[in-house]
């Protein structure tokens, strides 16, 4: 850390992200979908859940990926020793390779001003996004 910052720094957190990735077999893929499926069902209602999705890469090789957004560390760790929870890992031992599980704590979020802050230092157009 660079020593004019000093060391009494507070982050602030904005949210907690896990992300889940399992290799699965094609004759499991429908079993590991039916289980996280039916834990976001359960998730989304949970207080201090922000969303949840499960997403499957294109080329076909097999992964998945699950995510969950949480408003705060106690909120995910309340999750994660639930009951509830116990179908993820359910859903990881089904994984044929050592599953990847991640968890990120954001203390910063930015949208569409980075892009077009970025952009105005190049001097590039701007996104013309609607909506």
């Amino acid at each position: 850390m660079p020593s004019h910052l000093g060391t009494n720094i507070e982050i602030y957190l904005i949210m907690m992200i896990s992300l889940l990735k399992v290799m699965v077999l094609a004759n499991k893929r429908e079993a590991i979908l039916e289980v996280l499926r039916s834990v976001m069902d359960h998730t989304w209602g949970l207080p201090g859940c922000l969303g949840c999705a499960c997403y499957e890469e294109q080329k076909n090789d097999g992964t998945m990926l699950y995510m969950e957004q949480w408003e705060t560390k106690e909120d995910l760790y309340r999750h994660i020793q639930s009951d509830l929870y116990h179908r993820v890992i359910s859903a990881m031992e089904l994984s044929v390779a050592k599953p990847d599980i991640r968890f990120f704590e954001i203390s910063k979020s930015m949208g569409m001003e980075l892009i077009e802050n970025l952009r105005k230092e190049l001097r590039l157009p701007e996104p013309s996004l609607r909506g």
